[in-house]
């Protein structure tokens, strides 16, 4: 029995280094110290066993119970104290690399800020529309040649059997917009189109427009001059000249594309404009009576003007970026440059 006993202890006391969490803790106490334990089946068959051999194996049993439980308490200590972390001031810490705002957001609060300065309302939009916004609401009827210009991207009918698609210009949002806003109104809607064309320095797939909308009794050719030319002005840091050259646009009539003079060159001539002074930066016209027709205006006694703006154009014209696809390549080299 004390044989027993004395293995008991022995097979404890090496357990004991196998012990590192509360589950081999517990798994400990239930073998050794437990009801249904190794001690608890020795104290039975103690009882049975003369007086003087009880006397003698009891107290060297009590001794072995008093030495496991020793280490049971030891180990639990060990293991249920609270962690503390130790902290030295004076230790240099690691450096952790601190995140900044994305060159296009960045541009594009700037862009926001001057816009709400000429009381624009800002809008964003849907990135998914109908067939309707963004080409039947607009003048661009099913079999209009003018389509060919937008290679879309189709998704499929919705509910109300209507396609849908990728907006491939933010004009999608005129007719819904109108319909928002009491006239007269002015609103900016800044956000991601989308277009079925091969890339390039100066095509991407997806890309970034600003349109400008207003409409009222005297929205007219000479206080879209004077709004794109604080834009211009407020958005590169410099008076710069515009130019309106006439165009074609199915939603406006009539229709202009407007260049700015290089800002590279001062109008001097240079690479970047092709040595012809002026930047070709956006399209502009006066809304075309059918689209305010759509919106349920009155087109004979109010009017209005319309400008798209290329957000990347514009950017890299600021920064002077030479690839449009650095702006969703994801290159910390380009990126951490601003």
């Amino acid at each position: 029995m004390k044989e027993k006993l004395e293995n008991i202890l022995k097979e404890a006391q090496q357990l004991s280094h196998h012990i590192k969490n509360s589950e081999d803790l517990e798994n400990f106490r239930v073998k050794f110290l437990g009801r249904q334990g190794l001690l608890s089946e020795i104290i039975k068959n103690i009882k049975d066993l003369p007086q003087e051999q009880r006397r003698e194996l009891g107290s060297y049993f009590n001794f072995v119970k008093s030495e496991i439980q020793k280490i049971y308490d030891e180990k639990k200590e060990i293991i249920l104290k609270p962690k503390t972390e130790y902290f030295d001031p004076y230790h240099p810490g690691e450096k952790i690399d601190a995140g900044r705002i994305n060159l296009i957001t960045k541009e594009f609060n700037i862009i926001r800020e001057i816009f709400s300065k000429l009381n624009f309302n800002i809008e964003i939009g849907n990135e998914i529309v109908n067939e309707y916004e963004n080409f039947d609401s607009l003048n661009i009827p099913p079999n209009h040649p003018s389509r060919d210009l937008w290679d879309t991207f189709w998704i499929t009918k919705d509910l109300k059997n209507k396609n849908l698609l990728l907006r491939t210009h933010t004009s999608a949002h005129q007719v819904e917009l109108l319909k928002k806003y009491k006239i007269p109104c002015r609103f900016v809607v800044l956000g991601k189109v989308f277009r079925h064309e091969a890339t390039d320095q100066r095509h991407e797939i997806q890309f970034h427009q600003i349109e400008g909308v207003s409409v009222g009794q005297n929205s007219n050719i000479s206080e879209l001059k004077s709004v794109l030319s604080y834009f211009f002005e407020n958005y590169f840091n410099k008076k710069l000249d515009i130019l309106f050259r006439s165009s074609y646009f199915p939603f406006t009539e009539p229709s202009f594309e407007i260049d700015i003079e290089c800002i590279f060159c001062n109008k001097k001539g240079c690479n970047v404009c092709k040595f012809s002074k002026f930047i070709e930066v956006a399209g502009a016209g006066m809304i075309h009576p059918f689209v305010l027709k759509q919106a349920g205006i009155d087109y004979e006694k109010n009017f209005g003007y319309a400008f798209g703006l290329g957000f990347e154009r514009l950017v890299m014209l600021k920064y002077n970026i030479n690839d449009i696809r650095y702006f969703h390549s994801g290159d910390l080299r380009f990126i951490n440059q601003f």
